[in-house]
C-alpha cells in the first residue's frame, strides 16, 4: 500500500470517529437537554422568586444603609418640600398658579439639638427668584424651626406660587436665628408640579381609601374630550388624593391655603385625627363654598359632637337594610328624567343583588327629602347649605358594588347628585382621541366650558374671583371659519389667509383659575383705583393755614408784650419773639401732620366678607404706605395664618423698573403672629401692600325672615354705613335684575326691617353721594360699591348685605409709624343664598352614545368592545 492511500485511509478513519464522537455528544445533550427543558414545580418556581425577592431585598437594604450613612455625615438632612393636600409617600409637590400652598418637608439635625429658621424662595428656570408680577420685588416665606438631635420632624411652611407660566422650583434654606448663616437645605431648588387653571384636589378622608380608587375613573373627574382643539387630551377636573392618614392628615393648617381644595370624602374617621388649625381652617374652607361628601353609616357616629355637627343635615339613627324597592325612586330619576326618546337601548338598571348595610337618619331642622338631592334619591342622599359650601350625607355604601356596576348612571349621579356639577352633553369625538365610537363631552348649555374653573369648583371669594371678563378663567379658543369659494375657485368675501392655519387654544387670563391671588381682577383693580385717589400726604386746607397764622401772631404781638409789660420787663418780649416761633412751627407742623423734610402717610382700602350666620369673616387689605425719605416697612399681623405680599401701584402693564434699580426682598414671616418685612419705600413715593387673613367677629350679619317682616340683623362689633340690601332675580329671559332696600346707617346689635323695590341704574348711587357731601376726608369707595352691587357678580336668589366701616380695622401694625392714618373698609355679608333644587341630570348618555356608535360603524366595533361599552 503506497504511502498516498495510507494517509487517505486514515483521514477517512479520523473523519468516521469524529462523526462518531459527535453522533455520541449530540445524544447525550439531547437527553440531558430534555430533563432541563422540564417545565419547573410551582415549588421550585416558588423557591427560586423567594430566593430572588431575599436578593433583592438585601441589595435595597444596602443601598439605603449607604445613603443613610452619606446623610449622616451631614450636619442636616433637608428633603423637599411636599405641598399638602398630598397622597401618602408620594413626593411631588403639586401646585397651583397663583395660589398659597401650605407645604410640609421632613428635617433633621444629625449632630446636636439645633434651633433657627427656614425660608422657602420661588426660583425661575435660570435659578433666580421670580419677582411680585408689576412689582420692583420678590418674596420669600420664613417660619422659626427646632429639631432636637437625631429626630426627624415634618416642618411646614407657606408660600406664593407666581402666576407666570413659566416652570419654577422652590429653594429650601436652613439659617441661624440671630446672624443668618445658611447651614443647611436645597439651595438648587426642588421641583413643582404645576397644575392646570382648571384642575383642583378631591381629598378622600377614608380609613380603607383604596375602596374609593373608582373615583378616578368616573368621567366628573376625567371628562372625555375629543376634539381638534385639544389633540383629544381629556380634562382632568380633579387630582384624586387617598392618602393613609393613620400617619398624617395632610391637609393645610392655613385657611388661606384651602383655595386648590374643591371636595372632600369623608368616611369612618376619627375627627380627633385634625387639630385646632386644620378645623378652623376647614370650617372657613366649607362657609366660601366647600363640598364635603360623608359616607354616613361608617361617619356619623364618629362625627356627633365634632366640630362639624352642628353643619349636619342629620345624625345616625340605627342600621336599616336597604332593599331593591328603596332604591328604585333613585334609579328611575337617574336612568328616565331628561333621557332622549331616541335612546338606542333601555337605561341600564340597578339591582339591589344583596340588601345593602344602610342608617336612618334624624334629619336636622330645616332638612326635608322633598326637595334637592333628597328628592331624586329617595332619601338615599341628603345634603345642607353651610354659607356658600354644603355637606352631603349618604344612609348607603358609596362604594357599594351594586352601584358601581350601575355606570354610567352612577357616574351622572356622582357628577351632578353628588358633586351638584352641571348636566353633559355627550357626543361622538372627532376621532382625534379615542377613534371610532369615542366620547366627547360638553357642559349642556355651556359649550366650549369644560377646561373653565368656575364650573369645576364651588369655591369663591370675592375679592380674588370677580373678574370684568366673565370668561377670564376659561381657555381661550379661536375657532377656524373655512374659507368659502364661489363655482370657480374665487374666495368668496374678504380673503383671510390665516382661515385654513392651526389655532391653539390659549390660556385663561387668569391662570390660576377660581380662588387664585389676583392683583389685576375687578376688585384689585377697585381698590388701586381709590388707593391712588387717596394715597400720599394730605396737603392743609386754606381754612387751616389762615386759623395758624392768626393765633401765632396773637400769641407772638398782643400777648408777648402784654405778658412782659406786666413783668415790667418789656425788652423781654424781643428775646421771646424767635422763641414763640420756634414753638409755633413746632405746633404747626404737627396739627399739619408733618415733620421737617420727613412725612409718612399709610392709607388702608379693606374688603371684609362675610357669609350669613358665621361669626368669621376674610379680611382682605389694600395698604398704601407713604414717605418723603427712603424707609423700610414692616407690617405685622395678629392672625398668624395672615398672608401678604407687595401688591402693584399701576394699572397692568404700566410697570418699569428704572434704570440701575434692582429688585428687594421682602419676607413674610409666621410664628405666633405674622410678618411682612423688609418693604423698602424710595423717596416721596407710594409703594402698597395686599394682605389676606381670617377675623373674628363679635357675632354675624343674621338674615331673619321667621317673622312676618324680614329682618337684618348686624351681631357684629362695627358700625355700619351706607348699608342697602339687594336681591338678585331673573327675569324670564335670564337677565338679572336687582331688588333693594336702603338702610343707611347700621348700628352694632341693631336689626332693621326689609322691604324690597327694584331699583335703578346707580343701585343707591345718589343716596351714599348724599351721606358723602361735605366730609372731605371720608375715602372714596364708590368704585368698589358698584362692583359689589353688580348682578353680573351676584347668583340668582342670593341676598346681600353691602356697607361700610370707616375706619382701619384692628390686627395690624405697621413701623416706622405714619402721622397720617387713614382708611375704609366695604362691607359684603352674603345673608342668603338661593335653595337648592333637584339636581339635573345629563342631557344623554354615555352608554346610549356608544351603542348608536357601534351601529353606525359596525365593521370597527368587535363584540368584545361593544360589551366593554354596554358594562
Amino acid at each position: 500500500m503506497s504511502s498516498k492511500s495510507l494517509l487517505s485511509n486514515l483521514a477517512n478513519t479520523r473523519s468516521l470517529r469524529s462523526v462518531l464522537w459527535l453522533l455520541m455528544l449530540a445524544l447525550m445533550l439531547g437527553t440531558s437537554g430534555c430533563g432541563g427543558c422540564r417545565s419547573e414545580t410551582p415549588q421550585e418556581r416558588q423557591a427560586r422568586l423567594d430566593l430572588e425577592a431575599e436578593d433583592l431585598r438585601k441589595r435595597e437594604e444596602e443601598r439605603r444603609r449607604q445613603e443613610e450613612e452619606k446623610r449622616k455625615k451631614q450636619p442636616f438632612v433637608v428633603e423637599a418640600p411636599i405641598s399638602l393636600p398630598s397622597d401618602t409617600d408620594v413626593k411631588v409637590s403639586r401646585v397651583k398658579r397663583g395660589h398659597w400652598m401650605n407645604v410640609s418637608q421632613l428635617m433633621k439635625s444629625n449632630y446636636e439639638d439645633w434651633a433657627g429658621e427656614t425660608l422657602l424662595q420661588v426660583l425661575d428656570k435660570s435659578g433666580r427668584p421670580v419677582p411680585i408680577e408689576e412689582t420692583p420685588f420678590t418674596l420669600s416665606s420664613s417660619r422659626p424651626v427646632q429639631l432636637a438631635k437625631g429626630r426627624p420632624r415634618q416642618v411646614e411652611n407657606v408660600f406664593l406660587v407666581p402666576s407666570s407660566q413659566d416652570s419654577a422650583s422652590v429653594r429650601c434654606t436652613l439659617r441661624e436665628r440671630n446672624y443668618g448663616a445658611v447651614v443647611g437645605g436645597i439651595p438648587q431648588g426642588a421641583g413643582l408640579s404645576m397644575m392646570d387653571s382648571y384642575q383642583y384636589f378631591f381629598v378622600v378622608l377614608a380609613k380603607e381609601p383604596n375602596r374609593y380608587n373608582f373615583l378616578k375613573t368616573l368621567n366628573g373627574v376625567q371628562v372625555p374630550q375629543d376634539d381638534e382643539y385639544f389633540g383629544g387630551e381629556d380634562a382632568v377636573h380633579y387630582q384624586v388624593l387617598l392618602p393613609d392618614i393613620s400617619k398624617q392628615v395632610p391637609l393645610p393648617d392655613n385657611p388661606m391655603c384651602w383655595t386648590t381644595v374643591a371636595y372632600i370624602l369623608w368616611d369612618e374617621v376619627d375627627p380627633a385625627l385634625l387639630d385646632r388649625e386644620r378645623r378652623e381652617a376647614l370650617i372657613d374652607w366649607l362657609h366660601w363654598g366647600g363640598q364635603i361628601v360623608i359616607n354616613g353609616p361608617d361617619s356619623l357616629k364618629l362625627l356627633e359632637n365634632s366640630f362639624l355637627s352642628p353643619y349636619l343635615p342629620g345624625t345616625d339613627a340605627g342600621v336599616v337594610d336597604i332593599t331593591e324597592d328603596d332604591v328604585q325612586p333613585m334609579a328611575r330619576y337617574w336612568t328616565d328624567k331628561t333621557r332622549p326618546q331616541d335612546s338606542a337601548k333601555e337605561p341600564k338598571q340597578l339591582h339591589v343583588t344583596r340588601d345593602w348595610s344602610g342608617i336612618e337618619l334624624d334629619l336636622a331642622e330645616g332638612v326635608d327629602t322633598s326637595t334637592g338631592l333628597a328628592a331624586s334619591t329617595g332619601g338615599l342622599l341628603v345634603e345642607r347649605q353651610v354659607g356658600r359650601g354644603r355637606i352631603v350625607v349618604s344612609r348607603m355604601q358609596l362604594a357599594e358594588r351594586d352601584l358601581l356596576t350601575w355606570s354610567p348612571h352612577y357616574d351622572d349621579l356622582f357628577n351632578a347628585g353628588i358633586m351638584r356639577r352641571l348636566p353633559r352633553e355627550w357626543s361622538a369625538g372627532a376621532g382625534y382621541g379615542g377613534g371610532v365610537g369615542a366620547l366627547h363631552g360638553e357642559w349642556a348649555g355651556n359649550e366650549g366650558h369644560m377646561r373653565d374653573a368656575q364650573f369645576v369648583t364651588h369655591l369663591r371669594l370675592f375679592s380674588r374671583d370677580a373678574h370684568k371678563d366673565p370668561n377670564a378663567t376659561n381657555y381661550r379658543i379661536t375657532k377656524r371659519v373655512e374659507q368659502q369659494y364661489d363655482q370657480f375657485g374665487n374666495p368668496i368675501g374678504p380673503y383671510d389667509p390665516t382661515a385654513m392655519e392651526d389655532l391653539d387654544p390659549q390660556p385663561p387670563v387668569v391662570l390660576g383659575g377660581i380662588g387664585s391671588w389676583n392683583d389685576f381682577n375687578a376688585t384689585s383693580n377697585a381698590a388701586r383705583e381709590s388707593l391712588r385717589e387717596a394715597a400720599g400726604v394730605q396737603i392743609p386746607d386754606a381754612s387751616f393755614v389762615v386759623t395758624c397764622l392768626a393765633v401765632y401772631l396773637v400769641v407772638l404781638v398782643p400777648i408777648n408784650w402784654f405778658f412782659f409789660k406786666a413783668l415790667g420787663r418789656v425788652e423781654y418780649a424781643w428775646i421771646a419773639a424767635p422763641i414763640i416761633a420756634i414753638i409755633g412751627t413746632a405746633v404747626v407742623v404737627h396739627q399739619a401732620q408733618l415733620d421737617i423734610g420727613f412725612a409718612r402717610a399709610q392709607t388702608e382700602i379693606a374688603l371684609l366678607e362675610v357669609q350669613g350666620k358665621y361669626p368669621r369673616a376674610h379680611l382682605s387689605r389694600y395698604t398704601a404706605l407713604y414717605t418723603s425719605l427712603s424707609s423700610s416697612y414692616d407690617m405685622r399681623f395678629d392672625d398668624p395664618t395672615a398672608v401678604a405680599a407687595p401688591f402693584p401701584n399701576s394699572p397692568q402693564g404700566d410697570f418699569r423698573l428704572l434704570i440701575g434699580q434692582s429688585r428687594d426682598n421682602v419676607e413674610l414671616h409666621q410664628a405666633k403672629e405674622t410678618s411682612l418685612a423688609g418693604l423698602q419705600v424710595s423717596s416721596s413715593t407710594t409703594d402698597m401692600i395686599h394682605s389676606e387673613q381670617m377675623i373674628a367677629l363679635d357675632g354675624a350679619l343674621v338674615l331673619d325672615q321667621s317673622s312676618p317682616t324680614m329682618q337684618v340683623l348686624n351681631q357684629s362689633q362695627f358700625q355700619l354705613a351706607d348699608v342697602a340690601v339687594v336681591r338678585c332675580e331673573k327675569d324670564a329671559k335670564g337677565t338679572p335684575r336687582l331688588l333693594g332696600c336702603w338702610i343707611g346707617d347700621l348700628e352694632p346689635r341693631i336689626a332693621k326691617s326689609l322691604s324690597f323695590t327694584p331699583v335703578g341704574e346707580k343701585v343707591f348711587g345718589d343716596e351714599r353721594a348724599k351721606q358723602t357731601t361735605g366730609d372731605e376726608k371720608r375715602l372714596n369707595l364708590e368704585p368698589m360699591f358698584r362692583l359689589a352691587l353688580d348682578p353680573a357678580h351676584m347668583e340668582a336668589g342670593e341676598i346681600r348685605l353691602v356697607g361700610r366701616v370707616d375706619k382701619v380695622l384692628p390686627g395690624v401694625e405697621v413701623t416706622p409709624s405714619a402721622a397720617q392714618l387713614r382708611g375704609a373698609t366695604l362691607v359684603v355679608a352674603h345673608l342668603a343664598y338661593a335653595p337648592l333644587t333637584e339636581p339635573t341630570p345629563d342631557v344623554n348618555s354615555p352608554r346610549d352614545f356608544a351603542i348608536r356608535s357601534a351601529g353606525e360603524n359596525l365593521e370597527y366595533l368587535d363584540p368584545e368592545e361593544l360589551e366593554g361599552m354596554e358594562e
